[in-house]
Protein backbone atom coordinates (compact mmCIF):
# COMPACT_ATOMS: atom_id res chain seq x y z
CA UNK A 1 0.00 0.00 0.00
CA UNK A 2 2.89 2.45 1.01
CA UNK A 3 6.30 2.83 -0.51
CA UNK A 4 8.86 1.97 2.52
CA UNK A 5 12.15 3.12 2.78
CA UNK A 6 11.48 6.40 4.17
CA UNK A 7 10.04 6.88 7.86
CA UNK A 8 8.34 9.67 9.11
CA UNK A 9 9.82 11.41 12.04
CA UNK A 10 8.92 15.21 12.83
CA UNK A 11 12.03 16.75 11.60
CA UNK A 12 11.17 15.38 7.97
CA UNK A 13 7.69 15.97 7.89
CA UNK A 14 7.19 19.44 6.07
CA UNK A 15 5.08 21.71 4.66
CA UNK A 16 4.63 23.24 1.14
CA UNK A 17 3.75 26.92 2.97
CA UNK A 18 5.75 29.90 3.69
CA UNK A 19 3.85 30.64 6.82
CA UNK A 20 3.12 27.54 8.56
CA UNK A 21 -0.31 29.00 10.29
CA UNK A 22 -3.17 26.39 11.61
CA UNK A 23 -6.77 26.89 11.08
CA UNK A 24 -8.66 29.81 11.87
CA UNK A 25 -10.74 27.73 14.36
CA UNK A 26 -10.80 24.67 15.69
CA UNK A 27 -6.94 23.73 17.37
CA UNK A 28 -6.86 21.94 20.58
CA UNK A 29 -5.35 22.97 23.15
CA UNK A 30 -0.91 21.84 22.85
CA UNK A 31 -2.44 20.55 19.25
CA UNK A 32 0.81 20.88 16.92
CA UNK A 33 0.58 20.75 13.09
CA UNK A 34 3.00 18.08 11.60
CA UNK A 35 2.65 18.14 8.40
CA UNK A 36 0.20 19.74 5.65
CA UNK A 37 -0.61 20.17 1.98
CA UNK A 38 -2.84 22.02 -0.39
CA UNK A 39 -5.87 19.75 -2.32
CA UNK A 40 -4.68 18.52 -5.40
CA UNK A 41 -6.38 18.72 -8.57
CA UNK A 42 -7.40 15.26 -9.19
CA UNK A 43 -7.05 13.49 -12.70
CA UNK A 44 -10.79 13.69 -13.13
CA UNK A 45 -11.80 17.53 -12.78
CA UNK A 46 -8.80 17.72 -15.12
CA UNK A 47 -10.17 15.02 -17.61
CA UNK A 48 -13.98 15.88 -17.17
CA UNK A 49 -12.89 19.78 -17.15
CA UNK A 50 -11.02 19.41 -20.84
CA UNK A 51 -14.21 17.70 -22.03
CA UNK A 52 -16.21 20.44 -21.10
CA UNK A 53 -14.00 23.62 -21.89
CA UNK A 54 -12.41 21.99 -25.10
CA UNK A 55 -15.71 19.93 -26.26
CA UNK A 56 -19.03 21.79 -25.21
CA UNK A 57 -18.99 25.18 -27.38
CA UNK A 58 -17.64 22.96 -30.59
CA UNK A 59 -20.40 20.40 -29.60
CA UNK A 60 -23.20 22.91 -29.14
CA UNK A 61 -21.97 24.86 -32.81
CA UNK A 62 -22.46 21.71 -34.45
CA UNK A 63 -26.07 20.79 -33.31
CA UNK A 64 -26.95 24.51 -34.63
CA UNK A 65 -25.65 22.72 -37.98
CA UNK A 66 -27.36 19.43 -38.06
CA UNK A 67 -30.59 19.63 -35.43
CA UNK A 68 -31.40 23.03 -35.39
CA UNK A 69 -30.77 26.35 -32.96
CA UNK A 70 -33.35 24.55 -30.09
CA UNK A 71 -31.23 21.50 -29.67
CA UNK A 72 -27.82 23.77 -29.85
CA UNK A 73 -29.18 26.44 -27.17
CA UNK A 74 -30.03 22.63 -25.10
CA UNK A 75 -26.09 21.36 -25.40
CA UNK A 76 -24.96 25.27 -24.82
CA UNK A 77 -27.28 25.50 -21.54
CA UNK A 78 -25.66 22.35 -20.62
CA UNK A 79 -22.48 23.58 -21.59
CA UNK A 80 -22.77 26.35 -19.79
CA UNK A 81 -23.88 24.46 -16.14
CA UNK A 82 -20.79 21.80 -16.85
CA UNK A 83 -18.17 24.85 -16.65
CA UNK A 84 -20.14 26.54 -13.64
CA UNK A 85 -19.71 23.20 -11.76
CA UNK A 86 -16.47 23.19 -12.50
CA UNK A 87 -15.58 26.12 -11.58
CA UNK A 88 -17.47 25.84 -7.82
CA UNK A 89 -15.28 22.37 -7.95
CA UNK A 90 -11.98 24.07 -8.96
CA UNK A 91 -12.77 27.33 -6.29
CA UNK A 92 -13.83 24.10 -3.61
CA UNK A 93 -10.23 22.75 -4.14
CA UNK A 94 -8.34 25.83 -3.71
CA UNK A 95 -9.38 26.80 -0.58
CA UNK A 96 -9.02 23.36 0.79
CA UNK A 97 -6.13 22.00 3.24
CA UNK A 98 -4.89 18.93 4.52
CA UNK A 99 -3.02 18.66 7.93
CA UNK A 100 -1.90 15.86 9.86
CA UNK A 101 -1.60 16.76 13.31
CA UNK A 102 -0.47 15.18 16.67
CA UNK A 103 -4.31 14.90 17.65
CA UNK A 104 -5.87 14.63 14.14
CA UNK A 105 -6.13 14.36 10.56
CA UNK A 106 -8.24 17.67 9.36
CA UNK A 107 -9.53 18.54 5.94
CA UNK A 108 -9.46 22.67 6.31
CA UNK A 109 -11.75 24.66 3.91
CA UNK A 110 -11.49 28.47 4.11
CA UNK A 111 -9.34 28.10 7.18
CA UNK A 112 -12.15 26.53 8.93
CA UNK A 113 -11.89 22.84 10.15
CA UNK A 114 -14.28 20.72 7.91
CA UNK A 115 -13.92 17.44 8.69
CA UNK A 116 -11.44 15.92 11.51
CA UNK A 117 -10.43 12.10 12.39
CA UNK A 118 -8.92 11.45 16.26
CA UNK A 119 -5.48 9.62 15.28
CA UNK A 120 -6.72 7.93 18.84
CA UNK A 121 -9.88 5.61 16.79
CA UNK A 122 -6.41 4.35 14.91
CA UNK A 123 -4.39 3.47 17.43
CA UNK A 124 -3.20 -0.06 17.69
CA UNK A 125 -5.12 -1.15 14.78
CA UNK A 126 -3.89 -2.47 11.45
CA UNK A 127 -3.70 0.31 9.04
CA UNK A 128 -4.49 -1.18 6.08
CA UNK A 129 -7.54 -2.06 6.75
CA UNK A 130 -8.70 1.64 6.96
CA UNK A 131 -6.67 3.40 4.35
CA UNK A 132 -6.46 2.89 0.77
CA UNK A 133 -3.68 4.16 -1.37
CA UNK A 134 -3.33 4.66 -5.13
CA UNK A 135 -1.50 6.51 -7.71
CA UNK A 136 -3.58 8.33 -10.02
CA UNK A 137 -1.53 10.26 -12.50
CA UNK A 138 2.07 11.41 -13.08
CA UNK A 139 3.85 14.51 -13.47
CA UNK A 140 7.14 14.81 -15.45
CA UNK A 141 9.31 12.12 -13.23
CA UNK A 142 6.39 12.41 -10.11
CA UNK A 143 3.50 10.13 -9.70
CA UNK A 144 0.37 11.40 -7.93
CA UNK A 145 -1.51 9.84 -5.55
CA UNK A 146 -4.93 9.12 -3.92
CA UNK A 147 -5.89 8.46 -0.23
CA UNK A 148 -8.88 7.17 1.34
CA UNK A 149 -9.32 7.00 4.90
CA UNK A 150 -11.69 5.39 6.81
CA UNK A 151 -12.96 6.62 10.21
CA UNK A 152 -13.44 3.18 11.73
CA UNK A 153 -15.23 5.27 15.09
CA UNK A 154 -17.45 7.57 13.15
CA UNK A 155 -17.32 5.77 9.66
CA UNK A 156 -16.87 8.55 7.80
CA UNK A 157 -14.55 9.03 4.83
CA UNK A 158 -11.79 11.44 3.83
CA UNK A 159 -10.46 11.88 1.09
CA UNK A 160 -6.95 13.14 -0.21
CA UNK A 161 -5.84 13.86 -3.71
CA UNK A 162 -2.56 15.30 -5.24
CA UNK A 163 -0.81 13.85 -2.99
CA UNK A 164 3.08 12.92 -3.77
CA UNK A 165 5.07 10.05 -2.51
CA UNK A 166 6.07 12.20 0.72
CA UNK A 167 2.91 13.13 1.80
CA UNK A 168 1.85 10.19 1.08
CA UNK A 169 3.57 8.42 3.33
CA UNK A 170 3.33 10.72 6.17
CA UNK A 171 0.36 8.24 6.97
CA UNK A 172 2.61 5.45 7.46
CA UNK A 173 3.11 5.52 11.41
CA UNK A 174 -0.60 6.96 12.46
CA UNK A 175 -1.71 3.94 14.18
CA UNK A 176 2.06 2.99 15.37
CA UNK A 177 2.07 3.38 19.71
CA UNK A 178 4.72 4.11 21.74
CA UNK A 179 5.20 3.84 25.55
CA UNK A 180 6.76 6.26 27.15
CA UNK A 181 9.73 5.25 29.06
CA UNK A 182 8.97 7.39 32.24
CA UNK A 183 5.05 7.02 32.81
CA UNK A 184 4.42 3.99 30.56
CA UNK A 185 1.58 6.08 29.14
CA UNK A 186 1.38 4.49 25.30
CA UNK A 187 1.47 7.28 22.89
CA UNK A 188 0.98 7.48 19.07
CA UNK A 189 4.31 7.07 17.77
CA UNK A 190 4.11 9.89 15.81
CA UNK A 191 4.43 12.36 19.39
CA UNK A 192 7.62 13.93 20.32
CA UNK A 193 6.34 14.26 23.84
CA UNK A 194 4.23 12.01 25.90
CA UNK A 195 0.58 13.11 26.22
CA UNK A 196 0.50 12.12 30.17
CA UNK A 197 3.96 13.42 31.27
CA UNK A 198 5.19 15.78 28.92
CA UNK A 199 8.72 13.64 28.41
CA UNK A 200 10.01 14.21 25.34
CA UNK A 201 10.05 10.63 23.57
Amino acid sequence: MFEHGVRMNESSISSDMGRFDPPEVGMLPAEKILWSRKAGTGFWIIFFGFIVVAGGPGISLASVEHFGLSVGIIFGILTLIGISILLGTLIKVKRTRYYLTTDRILEVRGGKIAKSFSLEHFAGRPLGQFIESRATHSSGNESFYAIRIYDPVSDEVMEFTGLDPISTRAFERIGEIVECQYCGYKNLAIRSQCKNCDAVM
